[in-house]
């Protein structure tokens, strides 16, 4: 038990949380008498729903990662090592080789987490058969208000962003966000598959790829579905693979009903994700960027999510970014750099504004990774693929370690998320403290971890065995302040 005692009184230690009134603490956080209160407080519009008192809102397009938005160029996916490796791995081709032979291998020899029903699982989530999401809703999905005989809807923008919200959430979308293209948001539009064009009406064209108007005051929705945490419990497998596509399935169903529920009202709903969603959800508020930059962390599910979108030309108000001492608690934590299997996690104190070498393609002069404009942990992104595809599509042992990524089944987990969004005080503490109670997957690390040394997380066998909820909604969505 001396692993749990602190240097710090009790008195100074609920001080930080703000639940007695003394002192500097009575002068910069409020003063609630319970967690009920704590997490009932806060204030928001239609848009912004109401916020537990330790989330702040930012100022639009300043999210706590610093950014210079003069450096900021639109990317072409096609140079992410998540989609291109090749550019980045020598080795590739014998990569590729391998991961097939690992396949059948454990397959055939039923390894916990790589065996046929664990494939099939991973393999057959998807969207429903045949169906599409089109970049334009087909006509005949859907009647206007023209073709029904009545006026186009209208309605105040903060009407609409509590409307849509609420259509959007019932389709099946956990979190949100809503960021108007502005001429810095362009700039994170992917530069492959969509062009930026002085019309009002978006369409598709076989050269031009995903037209978008910039005269229509179009808004981006990034919108996010959470995964199971009790399928990253059994990480690396290919069954917490087939979580994620799970998340990707539910958002597909929410792109899908959302953009025909805008066109039956008179406006324009153009599918999918128009950018990185790590980097869109961030600066709509949705979450906060990470030590782990392919990945943005939100203070209800932590890092275990998946991102889709959807963009519109009905007027919404804006969602502001927030501070919810996310980032600030990256910059000591470093728990998902330690049990990272390639250590291809940043393990530095202090992020920078320089893009590391092992960045640039060796082959294309023009392809990079990661790219400048921001100050953050830049992360060796290839060598991360590299591994995650051998252990059959998906490691994800760093976010399944994040402390963020928990279930708060004890009142002690808000009074956390309290203390990092007021104070960075109690940082140190509790990072070591989350190990101390034996969260996430923290018996991994460089080369002490499965598949690849030869063993295999028992876990993952033992997930068939669960009583799991129905579509693989965990008890995080029902949380007070899940947003």
């Amino acid at each position: 038990m001396a692993k749990f005692h602190s240097t710090v009184s009790r008195r100074d230690f609920m001080k930080g949380l703000g639940l007695v009134g003394a002192g500097a603490a009575a002068l910069t956080t409020p003063v609630f008498h319970d967690l009920d209160e704590m997490v009932a407080s806060g204030t928001g519009d239609m848009a912004n729903p109401k916020k537990p008192w330790w989330i702040k809102e930012l100022d639009f397009e300043k999210p706590t990662v610093e950014i210079d938005w003069t450096l900021i160029k639109r990317y072409n996916s096609t140079y992410s090592s998540q989609s291109n490796n090749a550019l980045y791995d020598k080795d590739w081709s014998n990569v590729v080789k391998k991961e097939a032979e690992l396949k059948k291998s454990w397959m055939t020899d039923r390894k916990p987490g790589f065996s046929i029903e664990d494939y099939a699982f991973r393999d057959i989530i998807g969207n429903p058969p045949g169906s599409t999401n089109p970049w334009v809703p087909a006509a005949s999905s859907f009647k206007s208000p023209e073709a029904q005989g009545v006026p186009k809807y209208e309605g105040t923008p903060e009407y609409n962003s509590r409307m849509l919200r609420t259509a959007l959430r019932t389709f099946g979308a956990f979190g949100m966000a809503y960021v108007p293209l502005t001429a810095n948001a362009q700039k994170l539009v992917y530069s492959n598959g969509y062009t930026l064009e002085d019309t009002k009406i978006g369409y598709s064209d076989a050269k031009k790829g995903n037209v978008i108007p910039t005269q229509a005051g179009i808004t981006y929705i990034p919108l996010m579905a959470p995964e199971m945490l009790t399928g990253y419990r059994g990480n690396p497998s290919a069954t917490n693979r087939g979580t994620h596509s799970k998340g990707n399935q539910i958002l597909g169903v929410v792109v899908s009903s959302g953009q025909r529920f805008l066109a039956t009202l008179g406006y324009q709903g153009l599918s999918g994700s128009i950018g990185c969603g790590p980097a869109f959800f961030p600066l709509g508020g949705g979450s906060e960027m990470g030590r782990i930059g392919g990945q943005s962390i939100s203070p209800t599910y932590g890092m275990t999510q998946t991102h889709n979108g959807l963009s519109t030309d009905l007027p919404i108000d804006p969602t502001h970014p927030i501070d919810a001492g996310i980032w600030k608690f990256c910059h000591t934590c470093g728990n998902c750099a330690i049990v990272c299997p390639s250590e291809s996690i940043n393990t530095d104190k202090i992020p920078s504004w320089e893009v590391p070498t092992f960045a640039q393609s060796f082959s294309n002069p023009d392809a990079q990774f990661s790219v400048p404009g921001k100050k953050v942990f830049f992360n060796n992104m290839s060598t991360c693929k590299t591994h995650c595809d051998l252990c059959g599509g998906g490691c994800n042992v760093c976010m399944a370690n994040c402390v963020f990524s928990h279930l708060e089944t004890a009142a002690v987990h808000i009074m956390v998320k309290a203390t990092l969004g007021s104070t960075p005080t109690f940082n140190t503490f509790f990072k070591d403290m989350d190990r101390v109670m034996g969260y996430g997957l923290q018996q991994f690390g460089p080369g002490i971890s499965p598949p690849l040394n030869g063993t295999f997380n028992p876990a993952a066998a033992e997930w068939w065995m669960i009583e799991t909820p129905p579509f693989g909604w965990d008890g995080r969505a029902t949380q007070a302040h899940a947003q």
